[in-house]
């Protein structure tokens, strides 16, 4: 190896210690690559010791390192694909929700980002999807780590003011685990008449809203529709009452968000007329 391969060796193996020293689980991976260097489902439950880590490395000096997901790792990731999207979809998700609260971040080697959190007990599968260009890493998957090096050659790396040595490892906010359900699709009929009946408090409304939203427009109702429907349920069923402009902001994001997952919307579908035989 060249001098400076072994310098990046020796880093990635310093690298693996520490996150092993935090509780996380730790993998090899090819060189500038995302594939497992060793069989890796047991260390979904059991975190490797000092010695195999050191061993990996040993064996394999060109190798990557990566976080195993889940609460093996105490460890949720959120991982943002500018590339696909991820941006603007966090963004719309932001406006939505409320910005992620600040917490340990990874620029990756793909020009994305890796948004740790705190894994809250329970089941936290891995799910592709959740917004264009954005996917959730928790049971049973991994990430890669710094100072891995992407495909490209470019380093993956810890942003510099979302440090783990400087920055608390913030809990996942509830909205991100609730789009795992998408508009809680799985939820059964009495659900869904239980919320418009009864409504919802302060605190809640923004989700709500969201929710309803996306779940009416993924069933082929119009947005136009949707929205005078939630501006009438806003007014009657929210204590208190959203400003209509705030209704038409979430009503507009999620009918957005729709769109660019593919996902059409009824005026979409038929130019915004009424369709034939009332399909």
């Amino acid at each position: 190896m060249s001098q400076r391969e072994t310098s990046t060796s020796s880093l990635v193996l310093k690298a693996a210690l520490e996150y092993l020293r935090r509780g996380w689980s730790v993998l090899p991976l090819k060189s500038r690559g995302k594939r497992p260097l060793v069989p890796w489902e047991e260390f979904q439950r059991r975190r490797a010791d000092e010695a195999e880590v050191r061993l990996w490395f040993e064996s394999f000096p060109r190798a990557n390192v990566a976080i195993v997901t889940g609460a093996i790792s105490g460890l949720v990731v959120l991982d943002v694909d500018p590339g696909h999207g991820g941006d603007e979809s966090l963004a719309e998700l932001e406006k939505l929700h409320g910005a992620v609260p600040n917490t340990i971040e990874v620029l990756t080697g793909g020009g994305g980002r890796h948004v740790y959190f705190r894994h809250p007990g329970g089941a936290v599968r891995n799910h592709a999807g959740l917004a264009p260009g954005i996917d959730l890493r928790g049971d049973g998957g991994y990430i890669v780590a710094p100072p891995s090096i992407h495909p490209s050659g470019r380093e993956y790396r810890f942003e510099v003011s979302h440090h783990p040595d400087e920055t608390p490892l913030a809990a996942i906010p509830a909205w991100i685990l609730g789009l795992t359900h998408p508009e809680g699709r799985g939820h059964p009929f009495a659900y869904w008449r239980s919320l418009v009946r009864e409504g919802v408090d302060e605190g809640a409304r923004n989700n709500t809203l969201a929710s309803l939203a996306g779940h009416m427009l993924w069933h082929g109702l119009d947005p136009q529709a949707v929205l005078e429907l939630l501006l009438c349920w806003n007014r009657v069923r929210c204590r208190p009452p959203l400003p209509d402009d705030e209704v038409v902001r979430v009503v507009e994001s999620i009918t957005r968000l729709r769109r660019r997952e593919g996902i059409a919307c009824f005026e979409d579908r038929a130019g915004g007329e009424e369709p034939p035989d009332g399909k």
